[in-house]
Order: structure tokens, then C-alpha cells, then sequence
């Protein structure tokens, strides 16, 4: 009799304890949900780079939401974001919301800035030059930095005198209110340089009526906080509504 009646009391001591566990399991889930913090792989990345965000803690009972600054939903449910190639679209803060019904919801948020890769042109010609291959050279050239009117967006531009070319370089609508940062850009049409992707300008030149434009890529750079914009041997086409006139060109030009 006294050894069923001290099974009974451990059964009974066993099922008041199980109520508690489950509830100090809640509650230390609870308390690691508020310790979850962003783990970055890299806070500034070049475009084509990986984007790699995780988590410090994992609990089991936790739900995760990403948002972006750049982005009005969700873009992942998971404790981690992969971004395989970076563009600049994905610049901005990345916020992350750790929940439980039956915790208190935890936040917590990661800058990562995204910019072309900086590196040297390949090339190095004197400063506020344009030598072309087939028309004449702009050297020296007299060099404005400023706001197109007729295009809308900011223009790095060199000039001669009476009877020699122009030379233009107008910048992705994105820079309109930034200033351009460094790195290669892609010559691409007008059209093409309305916001992103912003590493690009359109490179156009008048002369004798022609009307040139340009194909390749530019390096951008500052130099004593001022922009630079280095070309080397670009091409550059155009025609009178018959035949095509090619020539290349070669330059560097510093903003005043």
C-alpha cells in the first residue's frame, strides 16, 4: 500500500512540473528572439557581388520577415538573404523582423551600400584633352560641369574654338541630385541613361555637322573632390543621312 501510494505521489509531481518546463521553453525561446542580431558577410559590395545576410540566433518558435528600403513586400521568410549578383537597386537598409505569437517581436536592421568597382583606366592622357583619331583633337579643352536643359540631367562637356568639335558627356538621371560616384561606366544611348542601372552616361560629338556618338566604357574618379572622367580609344559614328564617319577617342577631362 505505502508503494503505490508513493507512486502516486511521484505521478502527480511529475504532471506539476510539465506545465512549468513548457513555459520556461516559451519563455527562454521569448528571450532568444530578443538576442537575434544581423549577421553581414560584407556591408559595402561591388555590383555582380554576393549579398550574404544571417542571424546570430536561431530559435525554433521564430518567424522571420526581410524588407528593404527599395522594395514594398516581403523578400524573404527565411533566417537568411542571399543575393547572388548586387545591384545597385539593392543599396538601402535591409530590416529584419524576428515574431512569435507569444513573444514580444523583435527588429533589428543592416546598411549595405552597392557601387561599381573603382579601378584605373587603362589609359593616362594630359588632363583636358580629347584627341580624336580622324577629326581635330580638343587640346587643351575648355571644360563646364553642369545641368543640361535640353537633356535633363548633368553634363560633363568640352569645347574649342570656332570650328572644332564638342564633346559631351551626360550622366544617368540617378546622379541628377548625387554626386557620380567612381568606377566604370557603360556608354549606352540617351534613352538608357533614365535612372538605373546609374553607372552609365551617353557620349555624344558635333562636328562639321556630324553628329557622333559613342560606344565602350569610362572611368570615373575624383580628384581633389573633383569629378574626372578618363576614355581611352572609345569609338565613336555617325553620318549626314549617308555615309558613316568613325573615328575614336581618347581623353580626360576634370570638372572646374
Amino acid at each position: 500500500m505505502k508503494y503505490r501510494f508513493c507512486v502516486v505521489i511521484i505521478c502527480l509531481c511529475l504532471v506539476s512540473l510539465l506545465p512549468g518546463c513548457q513555459k520556461n521553453s516559451d519563455t527562454d525561446n521569448c528571450l532568444q528572439i530578443q538576442k537575434v542580431r544581423i549577421i553581414a558577410s560584407k556591408d559595402s559590395v561591388n555590383v555582380g557581388d554576393t549579398i550574404n545576410l544571417t542571424v546570430n540566433e536561431d530559435p525554433s518558435i521564430a518567424l522571420f520577415q526581410w524588407t528593404q528600403t527599395n522594395q514594398p513586400n516581403v523578400i524573404s521568410y527565411q533566417d537568411h538573404l542571399f543575393i547572388p549578383s548586387a545591384q545597385k537597386s539593392d543599396e538601402g537598409w535591409y530590416y529584419l523582423s524576428v515574431s512569435n505569437p507569444d513573444c514580444t517581436t523583435h527588429f533589428d536592421s543592416v546598411y549595405i551600400s552597392v557601387k561599381s568597382k573603382a579601378v584605373p583606366a587603362p589609359c593616362t592622357p594630359p588632363n583636358n584633352t580629347v584627341s580624336f583619331s580622324s577629326i581635330p583633337s580638343l587640346s587643351p579643352a575648355t571644360v563646364t560641369w553642369g545641368y543640361d536643359n535640353s537633356w535633363n540631367r548633368r553634363t560633363l562637356a568640352a569645347s574649342g574654338s570656332f570650328g572644332y568639335p564638342d564633346f559631351n558627356i551626360y550622366f544617368n538621371t540617378y546622379w541628377d541630385n548625387r554626386e557620380p560616384e567612381d568606377g566604370i561606366y557603360t556608354i549606352t544611348t540617351m534613352d538608357a541613361t533614365n535612372d538605373y542601372p546609374p553607372y552609365t552616361v551617353c557620349i555624344t560629338s558635333l562636328y562639321s555637322s556630324v553628329y557622333f556618338e559613342a560606344t565602350g566604357q569610362v572611368y570615373v574618379s575624383h580628384v581633389n573632390n573633383k569629378l574626372r572622367v578618363t576614355f581611352c580609344s572609345i569609338p565613336l559614328s555617325g553620318s549626314l543621312g549617308g555615309p558613316s564617319f568613325t573615328t575614336t577617342a581618347t581623353g580626360m577631362l576634370t570638372a572646374p
